[in-house]
């Protein structure tokens, strides 16, 4: 019997037993917390690794004075967080809070600036309120005072209180239309019924509003005073990549970063979502209401530096229409939709910015008719100038709409325009930053119009100080190696403990073949042959499962074009088998639920979804939901000018022929990995992973050398594979699920 000391973390544990390696992940991420230093943690879908990460945070944060905060991009898993923590908090008394998005929360669905005015005006109806109090007791004393002395000094008090209570409860009367009710409530209210009801389970945001809007009450303001109680916090990625949003949680909590252990889940989604945050956008149409703005407040503005202004954005404006009027052939223009599309300004690898050369032009023709020159720097000057009363226009927007003079909060397009221009100046050649010009139709106009867009290339501007003042982080994915593109792309200097852990489940369980098709170049795609070795191998798989078939495509218009050829297919329809799809403007949710229901009841169907849809991670296909994932190509992304652009920057930053690797090849056999993974969940259940495309082969690394992606898995991983045919995959499904009971 071991008589070794049960380690403080396992109070937290919730299972009756560990998975295999579990034990030994949570000591390792433990230790590794203790010292301070960074958890990368790989281990398979389905093992466990939410709850390893937690148990050791909990238990390392409560003797450090810590909090937990946990993160996640994607809804399933939140909600499995939530699982998590109830779980937890039926075991030891944990205080935890879920939070989402302002908006998402708010019972009047006012966005941030009309709510951030609304807020102002009540706290300051309250003081109001607090001062109206304070004068009618000040005029009842005056009153009981006169009474008892007739003092004349007592009755002109009382005169001066009467007139001043008056104009207190007219102000009064119209800030309470300008302030917002459900935040009144909350802030007028001392009880500690929420704070109990809330820290008495696990509440999630769904529970907090209904709770709140049957109180009249604003859920957002109720979760954000008692937030700094708790002692764990489940959050969005944006609560913490978002600079501004992150600081203001900080306050709540009333904590500093060193503070805190921060928890990514697929955290291989940090580098998207962290560019999607450091990323700058403006559309002409804010650039025009911007030179109009400034003409409407032309008092603000020193003469010299009204006409500066105008007409510098009415350069670059005019520098944007040229470019993509020249860039239109013949006939394009008619093509084009609401979708945005991308037009070319600057070559992904040489960085030369075609607008931004225009738009030099254009100011060297303005500065010589005026006998000066307008450098670079000169520029980001002037719309530095700019940006500031900008920025005191935006105030003064924000005061008429609190005093109700507006009915709407305007928002200052000054600021925005001039801080776009002076960031593009300076950082369009940047090899991090990459200029897109966009264009589109408006539906309502029927005009074309542009945006611009400083796309960035490596956002570790936005990982690398976060993660650094941090107290401790653990980023988790079944996907995340390699470690060592992880650290350098995310910028991460402090030392490192790495976790990788493979699947343990039982290896009689699960099968993973590997199958010959003609590899799915996008030149051979539309080819018969490759056509019918795909189709042929897919319907083998779906009627040789004993349940529900999950197919990947790689992209969504190659899974649109074969859910009809599936739907249409004589032996398909022969046994009946539904066949479902993951199509836009259908809910996935629906169609994932749909889908389930039918495996559950013992039948059979097939899910359409493609690799970078929101069916291809975070979601649990566990036991009868899916038996078999088919991965139907290798998923290279379209490789367009922003994709090339990364990948130029890599090489830049991190040396030659890293390009390919962190921005194209690691990336797409992660999603891969992914979408294998949404089968076989727990060491009793059992599935089949596919792989149609010859390149997965073991034996493509000598036959198709460098298009082979063999060898971009784990090791561990890859010994898995069975290369096939497709004429034997109906063969090998069947054989496999013969020795299965698929009634469990």
């Amino acid at each position: 019997m071991d008589s070794s000391p049960v380690p403080g973390f396992m109070k937290y544990f919730t299972k009756e037993s560990c998975y295999p390696n579990q034990a030994e992940a949570m000591r390792y991420i433990a230790d590794a917390l203790e010292k301070g230093e960074v958890v990368l943690f790989e281990g398979a879908c389905g093992t466990g690794k939410t709850l390893s990460a937690l148990a050791p945070a909990l238990e390392i944060a409560a003797r450090q004075n810590k909090k937990v905060i946990i993160v996640t991009n994607v809804h399933q898993q939140m909600v499995q967080f939530i699982n998590e923590a109830r779980d937890i908090k039926r075991k030891v008394d944990i205080h935890v809070a879920v939070m989402k998005g302002k908006q998402a929360m708010c019972p009047r669905h006012k966005d941030y600036e009309e709510c951030r005015a609304l807020s102002e005006n009540t706290y300051e109806l309250l003081e109001m309120e607090r001062n109206l109090l304070k004068s009618k007791k000040e005029f009842a004393d005056a009153t009981e005072k006169y009474k008892t002395t007739k003092d004349p000094e007592y009755n002109r008090l009382r005169a001066e209180l009467e007139k001043e209570i008056q104009e207190m409860e007219n102000t009064i009367h119209r800030k309470r239309d300008l302030s917002c009710t459900p935040l009144y409530e909350v802030l007028k209210i001392e009880s500690p019924a929420f704070k109990n009801w809330l820290f008495d389970d696990v509440r999630s945001p769904e529970d907090i509003n209904e709770y709140a809007n049957g109180r009249g009450m604003c859920g957002y303001e109720l979760l954000k005073r008692e937030i700094k109680r708790a002692d764990l916090i489940i959050c969005n990625y944006h609560h913490v990549l978002s600079q501004e949003i992150f600081m203001t949680l900080l306050g709540w909590l009333e904590k500093l970063p060193e503070d805190l252990i921060l928890i990514f889940d697929e955290a291989h989604n940090i580098e998207n979502a962290a560019r999607s945050h450091s990323s700058i956008v403006i559309s002409e149409k804010t650039i025009e209401k911007a030179v109009i703005e400034i003409g409407e407040h032309a008092d603000k503005f020193p003469e010299k530096l009204k006409e500066d202004a105008q007409k510098i954005l009415l350069c670059f404006l005019s520098a944007i229409r040229e470019t993509y009027d020249q860039a239109l052939e013949f006939g394009e223009r008619n093509r084009i939709g609401k979708n945005w599309k991308d037009i070319r300004i600057s070559d992904p690898y040489e960085r030369f910015d075609v607008v931004k050369s225009v738009f030099l032009k254009k100011i060297n023709t303005y500065a010589q008719e005026e006998g000066r020159v307008l450098s670079e720097t000169s520029l980001r000057m002037i719309m530095e100038s700019v940006s500031d009363i900008g920025y005191e226009i935006d105030l003064m927007y924000h005061e008429k709409f609190k005093s109700g003079a507006d009915i709407i909060r305007k928002k200052s397009n000054i600021s925005v325009a001039a801080d776009y221009l002076a960031a593009h100046l300076l950082l369009s050649e940047n090899p991090n930053y990459y200029p897109i010009l966009n264009i589109r139709r408006d539906q309502q106009s029927g005009e074309i119009y542009g945006r611009m867009e400083l796309f960035t290339c490596i956002p570790k501007n936005v990982t690398a100080p976060l993660f650094d003042s941090l107290g401790g982080l653990v980023l988790m994915s079944a996907t995340l190696r390699p470690f060592s593109m992880i650290k350098e792309t995310l910028g991460i200097e402090r030392a490192c403990t790495e976790i990788a852990f493979p699947l343990t489940f039982p290896a009689k369980n699960r099968k993973t073949f590997a199958v010959s098709v003609p590899p799915l170049f996008s030149s051979r795609r539309d080819d018969a042959q490759t056509l019918a070795a795909v189709e042929d191998a897919i319907v083998s798989a779906i009627l040789a499962t004993d349940g529900n078939t999950l197919i990947y495509f790689q992209s969504f218009s190659e899974a649109e074009r074969y859910v009809h050829v599936l739907k249409n297919h004589e032996k398909i329809q022969s046994e009946s088998i539904p066949v479902l799809f993951d199509e836009a403007g259908v809910s996935s949710n629906a169609v994932r639920e749909e889908f389930f229901k039918i495996g559950e009841s013992g039948k059979r169907s097939v899910l359409v979804s493609y690799i970078l849809g929101t069916l291809s991670e975070g979601i649990d296909f566990q036991g009868k939901r899916a038996r078999t994932v088919i991965v139907v190509g290798v998923g290279y992304p379209a490789l367009n000018d922003r994709i090339r652009a990364v990948e130029a920057a890599y090489d830049i930053v991190f040396g030659d022929k890293k390009g390919w690797e962190f921005a194209i090849s690691v990336p797409t056999i992660r999603r891969v990995r992914q979408a294998m993974g949404r089968v076989v969940r727990s060491p009793d259940d059992f599935g089949v992973r596919l792989l149609l495309d010859a390149r997965f082969q073991k034996k493509s690394v000598s036959r198709l050398w460098k298009y082979s992606v063999y060898n971009q898995f784990p090791e561990e991983e890859r010994e898995e594979f069975m290369d096939i045919s497709p004429a034997e995959v109906e063969q090998e499904l069947k054989a496999f699920f013969s020795g299965k009971n698929t009634t469990e």
